[in-house]
């Protein structure tokens, strides 16, 4: 290996401690695992919504000028 790479590796190392690095593994992995829950989050709320019903709340909440 030379200089460069021997540098490059260095600086990668360093980096993963950095706690505020979003491309160290351990922030990707928290990451991923927020994704997924906000992914799931959202998908509850779509399937707990009676979308068919939303006109008629609409017109039952909102006073027509």
């Amino acid at each position: 290996m030379n200089l460069v790479n021997e540098l490059d590796k260095t600086i990668e190392l360093l980096e993963a401690d950095i706690p505020a690095n979003p491309a160290s593994k351990k922030n990707e992995r928290i990451q991923n695992g927020i994704q997924r829950s906000i992914a799931d989050y959202f998908r509850d709320i779509d399937r707990a919504f009676d979308w068919n019903a939303l006109e008629a709340i609409y017109y039952r909440n909102v006073k027509q000028e």
